[in-house]
């Protein structure tokens, strides 16, 4: 029976793949060859400064017509940086951020890789360690002078149209389904003509604590509407955290990093909650490893941050690996959806601090995937909604008679994220 099971799951995946259009295969091919020739430039950040202040590091690529800036990167604690490129010559500097106002003065800490170095990017080829430490200013002053302070200082670097803290509606046309779709199988193209990022749904206020939303596969801003209506507005707002659902996950996380690190220094606010439905929650928790990483102890005791996770598939995608074997062109993230892939052993190695309140909700009502062979809300398992580890770390596991996506529609969902939100946040 079990051998059978697995002869059906098979072919009802190969019959997927069959049904997806000509045109969205031979897209995902050519978005591959660009993926593929992207490199991780990676490192560590050293230094003596007695501030402890935001660290950015800088990445200027020398190109024909000069040294351009195509991309940085903003870190709270001393660590590892990286950044994904693709090949070219490239120098690395950083500096701390010691009024924290995105601009480099000359009485910062600041360095190089190397005096600087430059780095002759490859394809296929590994950089190794790329250090840059801090020097004292009366040692060192960069050439370049950064001010990263405004929204023209993001011209000329890549993915420009990522957003950091746009207000928007969710009435954007940018929001709609079809986007979502192009995200999962067309990432490249969604980064060069869409972008995402992490946008406002109302102008920030000081007052009102954060809300960060993460969608999974296939997923855009909307299929949020019904929980975010039912907030209380008047003490939470809306944050949106829309990205190409296609590519592995490790860089999703960083962009969305990246995004929240520069609003952290310009906001500067230490309260903060995530919902995040399906492979959203593989993100999140990846952001929340970052967040750990990166927060020194008195850093955290100032942190108060709830996550709440919604039918996120912990132990993986039962389909995942046929995807993966019988596709003719893979799109990145079902690698890392397999079960016990690298990304997934990596979340819960890591365990949560008292600053961080996780609570799960799982949904059960299944009988509409049968090539699941086991208890599914449809799209993803039981077993894997409920992994041990993932239920080892929660405050409190709630089910919910809803499928995988209705449960996001559903009154109960909207007052059970309610009733965590007053438990954590009482006026």
């Amino acid at each position: 029976m079990a051998r059978l099971k697995q002869h059906v799951l098979s072919a009802a995946i190969c019959i997927g793949i069959l049904l997806i259009s000509g045109c969205n295969m031979f897209a995902l091919r050519e978005e591959l060859k660009v993926i593929d020739q992207n490199m991780l430039l990676h490192g560590k950040i050293i230094s003596t400064s007695p501030h402890h202040k935001p660290v950015i590091v800088l990445l200027y690529e020398l190109k024909p017509s000069g040294k351009e800036l195509v991309s940085y990167s903003i870190y709270h604690k001393l660590g590892t940086f990286n950044f994904l490129q693709l090949p070219g010559r490239y120098i690395i500097a950083a500096f701390e951020d010691a009024n924290e106002d995105l601009i480099y003065q000359r009485n910062e800490y600041a360095g190089y890789y190397g005096d600087p170095t430059i780095i002759d990017l490859e394809a296929g080829k590994d950089t190794g360690p790329l250090n840059v430490t801090l020097r004292p200013p009366d040692e060192i002053t960069l050439a370049e002078s950064p001010d990263l302070s405004s929204p023209s200082s993001k011209i000329t670097l890549d993915y420009t149209k990522i957003k950091a803290g746009e207000v928007t509606g969710l009435d954007n046309p940018q929001f709609a389904m079809e986007n979502g779709v192009t995200g999962f199988w067309e990432p490249v193209r969604f980064l060069n003509e869409i972008g995402g990022g992490v946008y406002f749904l109302e102008p920030y206020d000081s007052k009102k604590i954060p809300i960060l939303f993460v969608h999974g596969a296939e997923g855009y801003p909307l299929i949020w509407s019904s929980i975010i209506e039912h907030l209380d507005h008047s003490r939470f707002q809306p944050w949106i955290y829309y990205y190409p659902s296609g590519m592995r996950l490790e860089i999703a996380v960083e962009l969305l990093r990246r995004e929240l690190s520069e609003i952290r220094v310009q906001k500067k606010k230490n309260e903060m909650v995530i919902v995040a439905h399906s492979m959203g929650g593989f993100v999140s928790r990846g952001l929340i490893n970052k967040i750990i990483d990166n927060t020194n102890k008195e850093e955290g005791s100032k942190l108060n941050l709830v996550f709440i996770s919604i039918s996120t598939a912990w132990r993986g995608s039962e389909a995942a690996p046929m995807g993966v074997k019988n596709s003719p062109a893979v799109v990145p993230s079902w690698i890392d959806m397999v079960p016990g892939s690298p990304f997934q052993e990596g979340l819960f190695k890591t365990s949560l601090p008292d600053y961080i309140s996780y609570y799960l909700l799982f949904s059960f009502k299944g009988g509409v995937n049968p090539f699941l062979g086991m208890n599914n809300d449809g799209s993803v398992s039981l077993a894997s909604q409920l992994y041990y580890k993932a239920q080892e770390q929660a405050i409190k596991v709630y089910g919910i008679n809803e499928d995988h996506t209705s449960i996001l529609a559903a009154q109960e969902t909207s007052d059970k994220i309610n009733e965590i939100l007053i438990k954590h946040f009482t006026p």
